[in-house]
């Protein structure tokens, strides 16, 4: 029997822009897909109900990202505001375009959510709480009522 070929089989992108005062400061980063996340799509994919994927959260955490977290440090979280498959996608300049094997989760955080928190760490998470993917930024940014926080998570299969 022949080995079986390894490729990526799942990737994911969080794209965001903070909005101060009018001012846009972009961002995208690569994510970790970690155990948790893959189960649950495992479990979606069965049929299984409350498995899909239902909020961002933002959390104060700077250690690595890695398979087994399973949480956000002092994590705050928002509802996905729209998901979008296939069709009608936003790429990173804001351009649309579409594609069959990504999902976006559209997500916003205005001024009046986690004002306060230090921000550096990012999560996509289950209807059922489970951690999903996980992205940890280089440099937190402590979020004021000055700021909103728009953007995406994007994955692709």
């Amino acid at each position: 029997m022949a080995a079986i070929e390894e490729r990526p089989y799942l990737k994911g992108r969080l794209c965001f822009k903070v909005i101060r005062n009018g001012e846009v400061v972009r961002e995208a980063k690569d994510n970790l897909i970690v155990t948790t996340g893959r189960n649950a799509l495992a479990k979606l994919l069965s049929g299984q109900t409350g498995m899909h994927v239902a909020q961002v959260g933002v959390g104060s955490g700077s250690g690595a990202p890695a398979e087994d977290d399973t949480a956000l440090t002092d994590s705050v979280t928002v509802n996905i505001a729209e998901a979008r498959v296939g069709d009608n996608l936003e790429a990173e300049d804001g351009t649309v375009f579409s594609d069959a094997r990504i999902v976006q989760f559209h997500f916003v955080f205005g001024t009046d959510v986690a004002v306060g928190l230090s921000i550096s760490e990012y999560g996509l998470f289950c209807a059922d709480g489970a951690l999903f993917s996980r992205v940890v930024r280089e440099t937190p940014f402590v979020k004021t009522n000055l700021d909103k926080i728009v953007g995406f998570w994007q994955i692709t299969f």
